[in-house]
């Protein structure tokens, strides 16, 4: 009994200890809180005067930039400083200068920061010699346009005889001849249309087995100038001295090199009495000796 009642008085002075210093740390609040409120409410006007200043510095600031800009993109694209009124020609070989200058006419006098060099690019690309160009602008009046031209590398027999490159693409008619290039023949289109590729599977495949074929040993002195589609599958190759036929399916041209290879690896690269090699069949390669004597040749198993 006696023990509750210590510990009451106890716990009652404790909180009134506690109590005390609350009175003491809050000895004046209504001043203090006062005093904050005040200089709250004092910084928080110069705050907002300071942002509404800075708002409007960069409101002018970015007024006068605009303007600036807007009165210097006008300089720039219609002064007359600025005006195309010299264009620099280069690469150019089989097209001769006066072509490219009469290309390049319509653009003088044109805002030099306005021309599209996409559309000029396109512009002289129309040329069928022409396969590449580069344009480059040389401040303040000049362009200088470099061209790379097709390089011719057969000649193909449609309504007449055209210049072709590696890719198939028709450049000009073959005046005057070059004798020198691989001839084909026996491709048929609906349409000649210059600085295009030719539509007709085979015709790129049959160059390039073609240039591999005159790699080897067994036609380096009977070298192969000519092949014929003698059908839209079926590619016949011909060398220039002997005559000796090649036959090769359009579907199956790697293969057909590859049998190759091996056939003439067996017959030591001696092509003597050969008159044709039909590599168009699948597993299997047709060898016809002599052209005199009839019979549908040798057959070897690959």
């Amino acid at each position: 009994m006696n023990y509750i009642l210590n510990k009451t008085k106890e716990s009652r002075l404790n909180w009134g200890k506690v109590h005390s210093r609350q009175r003491k740390r809050y000895k004046f609040p209504g001043k203090t809180l006062k005093g904050r409120k005040i200089k709250s409410r004092h910084m928080g006007w110069r705050d907002r005067a300071k942002t509404w200043l800075e708002g409007i510095a960069k409101l002018v600031l970015v007024a006068v930039m605009s303007y600036s800009a807007f009165h210097g993109y006008r300089f720039v694209t219609t002064a007359p400083q600025f005006a195309l009124a010299q264009i620099q020609f280069s690469g150019n070989d089989k097209v001769n200068l006066a072509t490219l200058q009469g290309m390049a006419l319509p653009l003088l006098g044109q805002n030099i920061f306005q021309l599209d060099l996409e559309a000029v690019t396109e512009r002289f690309k129309e040329n069928p010699w022409i396969e590449n160009v580069s344009v480059v602008r040389l401040l303040p009046r000049g362009l200088r346009i470099q061209v790379q031209e097709r390089t011719p590398f057969a000649r193909i027999q449609l309504d007449q005889t055209y210049l072709m490159d590696h890719y198939g693409v028709l450049i000009v008619p073959d005046r005057p001849p070059h004798r020198d290039l691989p001839l084909i023949t026996g491709v048929k289109v609906k349409k000649v249309e210059l600085g295009n590729e030719i539509p007709v599977d085979g015709i790129v495949p049959g160059l390039q087995v073609m240039h591999f074929m005159n790699q080897l040993d067994a036609f380096k002195n009977d070298r192969i100038q000519k092949f014929h589609m003698s059908s839209p599958r079926k590619l016949v190759f011909t060398t220039q001295r002997r005559g000796i036929d090649i036959y090769l399916a359009v579907d199956r041209i790697q293969e057909g090199f590859e049998n190759l290879k091996i056939i003439l690896d067996a017959m030591d690269s001696n092509l003597s009495g050969i008159h044709y090699i039909d590599l168009s069949f699948k597993d299997k390669v047709v060898v016809k000796q002599n052209r005199k004597e009839p019979g549908r040749g040798i057959v070897h198993r690959i």
